[in-house]
């Protein structure tokens, strides 16, 4: 029995790559394990007769939907007249399960002593919903759903639903809002299994809804809903059941290392533009956010079917503008089918008082929205109606992301920016970036926000701040066309610029945005900040002032929305002096007559700070060249502060040939390193090591290499434990 079950088990595996569908697939592997339990119940109704004891199959294995190596929850029924031999009769059924390596949640309960449990245990409670009898006395198993119903079921829809909404809530905080992360887990994601198995759940409770034709119809699904539901749901199912293959172990969530194996396995290969695996995770992340959005929507429509609120309270109902109304604390548009079909403008209205109000959509609306995007025609995009309203959108929206969030959901911003539609869902198959290209997008924006906040003194240089916000929300459109996306995206976006009705020296200015957004975070980690005509050649690439600054605004938010990796104070300090210096620059070239050229003026420095050097080091005993120190290590350093440097240079000389020399110091709560040794290959690298293996980040850092080879690196450090970012 054991032998065949095995090779059964390999047959269902073989069949995945067969084409045979995920419903299927799951009915493989349930029956496959239903009949391995009747068999080992033979012998348990040989010994014991036919009555008295009810094998039931909970959660998942319950609804017929087992994977590969799920755990099964399995509950032994037992009438109480039983209770001295239900020991063995257990132990008749599961010790034959162990043989196969399944892992088995099991019970052994009597009825009062399940529903005693069902009212201790939610997830028992909620398991039961799916129980169904393998193999048994079914009267046993029939007295069980009536108590359970009974208690649990009639009459209690409010509080099940308002439990369940809060399970679902906890579960999204744990496992994360978003439907898009880097490593997305198949089962308790947003988007994945257990939004599904809620779903169901909810409409079983509440409405005595079994099916998905039965939720369609009863009018909470529409046709187009119901569809892509379906097949995200089949594509989760064959890429969970791959992923425990893949493991050899219970595993639903999919890691970086194994999704180029994934997409493989699926079929994906690359075409020029993108790879298989950004392909492959791109329809992955389309997949869990139409379930996402379905069943969002779903409880948006329990929730006004139940009367248990939504929206925002206390906020008085009010007419916005004709066809768009506040109504019970949400935007609702009211506006006909006709009506919208007239003024199809009246679409992003609706996300305009979105924006301007904090108030959310109501679910009908959204589905309307979603239902009439194919209005917005070529001659609508260019409606100055529309455009407005678009650029108010991002510059006054109270929640810039939540509008932006659901105008991206809707379907609304790819059709009003068609160039954007190339990067929705877009996976960037590397652990530098966090988000898909279109939600970091929209993340830019969030943060770019909060920059400008941060900074009014450079917010100040800006000329125009509409520019700023379209390239932060359009700056990655060039990507997944195979070319530079910097490139591509400034050749596609003057197009757009002009359509939203930008000034010809606006829409360059935004194509330079796009085109060089990446041109402060590369050479500020790179270049020697120092060096005066590389600083000057960037003044001239740059050209004003208010381009400098929105490039650094910009620059600022894209690294904070990218991830944690690509933020640091230390980046943060160097991109701020790049933007300082090369600001000067501009600055100076605007003079109308330059009285000492500026390269000049840091030479005459240099010379004044060599001197006040060899003045302090008058009165120190210590032969010392002072040209052995560079130019830019001069300009960084208190003189006072480098004759500190030349004593430990004296007195460790020997040892800093060989070894290398650190001392702390404590500075308004953080601590600075000092660091001297002699020069060589992989130095830096071991240093920062060594850092890391302490539990220490660097968060600045100022790296010198005296002429005689002698490296001098002052860095900041904190512990990781209190790091933020």
């Amino acid at each position: 029995m054991l032998a065949k079950f095995q090779t059964d088990r390999k047959a269902i595996e073989e069949s995945w790559g067969k084409g045979r569908s995920g419903e299927m697939l799951l009915a493989d592997q349930t029956r496959l394990v239903d009949e391995y339990i009747s068999e080992c119940y033979r012998k348990v109704q040989e010994k014991f007769g036919a009555t008295g004891v009810a094998l039931v199959a909970l959660g998942g294995y319950g609804r017929g939907e087992l994977y590969p190596y799920s755990d099964i929850d399995l509950m032994v029924l037992y009438a109480p007249r039983l209770k001295k031999n239900v020991g063995e009769i257990a132990d008749m059924i599961l010790y034959p399960l162990w043989d196969t390596k399944i892992e088995v949640g099991h019970g052994v309960r009597t009825v009062k002593e399940s529903i005693k449990h069902a009212d201790e245990e939610y997830f028992f409670r909620v398991a039961l919903l799916d129980a169904r009898l393998l193999c048994g006395d079914r009267d046993l198993f029939a007295e069980l759903q009536t108590l359970y119903r009974r208690k649990f079921v009639d009459g209690r829809r409010k509080s099940f639903v308002e439990q369940m909404k809060e399970r679902r809530a906890e579960r999204r905080t744990r496992y994360g809002q978003h439907s898009y992360l880097l490593e997305p887990h198949i089962k308790e994601g947003r988007g994945g299994m257990r939004d599904i198995q809620a779903m169901f759940w909810t409409a079983q409770v509440a409405f005595g809804l079994t099916s998905l034709d039965d939720i369609e119809g009863a009018g909470l699904l529409v046709s187009e809903e119901k569809q892509q539901f379906s097949e995200a749901f089949e594509m989760l199912v064959r890429l969970r059941m791959r992923l425990h293959y893949m493991s050899g172990r219970k595993n639903d969530q999919l890691f970086f290392e194994q999704q180029a194996d994934m997409a493989e396995a699926f079929g994906y290969a690359e075409d020029g533009a993108i790879l298989a695996v950004e392909a492959f995770m791109r329809d992955l992340y389309c997949c869990l956010e139409s379930v996402a959005l379905v069943t969002d929507l779903f409880f948006d429509q329990i929730d006004e079917s139940l009367g248990l609120g939504g929206g925002r309270l206390g906020v008085q109902d009010k007419v916005i503008e004709k066809g768009i109304e506040i109504r019970r604390g949400t935007i609702q548009l009211t506006a006909t089918g006709q009506e919208i079909e007239r003024k199809p403008h009246i679409l992003i209205r609706v996300f305009l008082a979105m924006a301007r109000t904090g108030l959310p959509l109501h679910f009908r609306t959204r589905k309307t929205i979603s239902l009439s995007v194919h209005l917005i025609t070529d001659k609508v995009r260019v409606s100055p109606r529309l455009n407005k309203a678009f650029i108010c959108v991002l510059l006054e929206a109270k929640d810039v992301f939540a509008v932006l969030e659901v105008m991206l959901e809707t379907g609304m911003l790819p059709v009003c920016i068609p160039e954007f539609s190339p990067v929705v869902s877009l996976a960037q198959h590397d652990l530098y970036h966090i988000y898909t290209v279109d939600r970091h997008s929209l993340q830019t924006v969030v943060e770019l926000r909060a920059v400008v906040a941060e900074q009014p003194t450079v917010v100040d240089n800006v000329d125009e701040l509409k520019v700023l916000y379209l390239a932060a929300l359009l700056h990655d459109i060039g990507k997944g066309s195979g070319h530079d996306h910097s490139e591509e995206g400034a050749r596609v976006i003057v197009g757009v610029g002009r359509r939203l009705g930008l000034s010809e020296e606006e829409c360059q200015d935004l194509s330079f945005l796009v085109l060089y957004h990446l041109f402060i975070p590369e050479n500020a980690l790179r270049r020697d900040l120092n060096d005066v005509a590389f600083i000057q050649r960037c003044a001239e690439v740059v050209g004003t002032v208010s381009r400098l600054a929105m490039l650094y605004l910009l620059s600022v938010a894209d690294s904070r929305a990218t991830g944690p990796s690509a933020w640091s104070d230390w980046k943060a300090s160097l991109m701020q002096e790049m933007y300082f210096k090369i600001l000067a620059s501009i600055e100076y070239s605007l003079e109308e007559e330059p009285v000492v050229g500026l390269q000049q003026q840091v030479d005459d420095g240099v010379e004044w700070l060599r001197e006040q050097v060899q003045n302090l080091l008058a009165d120190q005993p210590l032969p010392f060249n002072d040209e052995i120190l560079p130019s830019d290590y001069l300009l960084s350093f208190a003189p006072e502060t480098v004759i500190e440097h030349v004593q430990l240079y004296h007195e460790h000389y020997r040892m800093l040939r060989q070894k290398s020399f650190m001392k702390a110091y404590e500075d308004d709560g953080e601590w600075k390193l000092l660091l001297m040794s002699t020069d060589r290959p992989g130095l830096l690298a071991k240093i920062c090591g060594v850092l890391a293996l302490h539990n220490l980040a660097v968060g600045k850092a100022q790296i010198f290499t005296w002429e005689d080879g002698t490296i001098v690196d002052v860095v900041t450090v904190r512990p990781l434990d209190v790091l933020t970012f």
